[in-house]
């Protein structure tokens, strides 16, 4: 299989756009003809959250790359939750979309393992090798150390699959740690995991002379964003803030290399649930997300072009 990299830059190239749609379950925002008649039924959490997903996969998957579904929405539901993030996965591949499973994930190296072996590989089983939900890439932290990023690293090189390390990320609240200055350097200690991450993704450089080891980086900090972007030439990006949070292309272009390449930008909510009334019927909800989509898929590809 060719390596996450590569099989990402295919994809870009052939939807012709970098934009990545979110899926943050939150039943309570989906539309009413979503929820009818299922508080009764054996399953009901995950029958609506698989089949709100589905819907929204069979809007969007002529139009984008990937989608980037959004763990903590999922687990607010407990197991049935947990169930409809596989039923996600699985309906996101089958449409041909690569598959970023946001768990920002880690721990020390034991336990990284098991992780890395639930998102990106595989566990043995009664004899038997299990995949358990087999996404294409993840987001992780960095800050328990570099021996907790290498079992996600060696994963990557062995399923062929990619990682997008939390960096700096888009929340205001991002200053307060990650841009403490180091004694030793003066510098930032956003950049130092940069360097980090160019360090571990090297090994893994495909054909598209990108890595499949990333970042995630806010695009609410475009300053910041942009001496990034210098730090890691060969990294993809995994732009974050876009839509519900302030930040708009010309914001997210910083993330991008000269190319046009290099970057995937992220909108959950200005796609999935932006619209009113809740009791909209299924045409016009389908019409809303497509919309959105290719709002931002106008506003991302213009920046990116300019």
């Amino acid at each position: 299989m060719k390596l996450f990299c590569d099989r990402l830059v295919d994809a870009i190239r052939r939807k012709g756009n970098p934009c990545v749609v979110g899926l943050d379950p939150r039943i309570h925002l989906m539309p009413a003809f979503v929820k009818l008649g299922r508080a009764h039924t054996a399953e009901p959490v995950r029958s609506v959250i698989s089949d709100f997903h589905e819907l929204v996969l069979d809007t969007v998957a002529d139009l984008v790359p990937a989608v980037k579904p959004q763990l903590a929405f999922f687990e607010q539901y407990g197991a049935p939750g947990i169930l409809a993030f596989e039923d996600t996965v699985r309906a996101a591949r089958e449409r041909g979309l690569l598959v970023i499973a946001d768990a920002k994930r880690n721990d020390i190296s034991s336990t990284a393992e098991a992780y890395a072996a639930a998102f990106l590989g595989e566990t043995d089983v009664f004899d038997q090798r299990l995949r358990a939900f087999d996404a294409d890439s993840m987001t992780v932290t960095p800050y328990l150390g570099c021996d907790s990023l290498q079992p996600f690293v060696e994963a990557c090189a062995k399923y062929s699959k990619g990682l997008f390390v939390v960096l700096k990320t888009s929340n205001a609240g991002s200053k307060d740690f990650q841009d403490l200055e180091l004694r030793s350097t003066g510098r930032p200690l956003y950049e130092r995991i940069a360097e980090t991450i160019r360090e571990f993704g090297r090994p893994l450089t495909g054909e598209s002379g990108y890595s499949s080891i990333g970042a995630v980086i806010g695009a609410t900090f475009p300053e910041d964003a942009t001496r990034l972007r210098a730090l890691l030439p060969e990294a993809f990006i995994l732009v974050t803030g876009y839509g519900a949070q302030g930040a708009r292309g010309r914001e997210a272009a910083a993330c991008f290399n000269a190319d046009g390449m290099g970057a995937i930008v992220s909108s959950s909510r200005g796609i999935t649930y932006s619209y009113s009334p809740q009791d909209l019927k299924k045409t016009a909800f389908v019409n809303c997300v497509r919309e959105n989509t290719l709002r931002m898929i106008e506003d991302v590809t213009g920046a990116v072009r300019k």
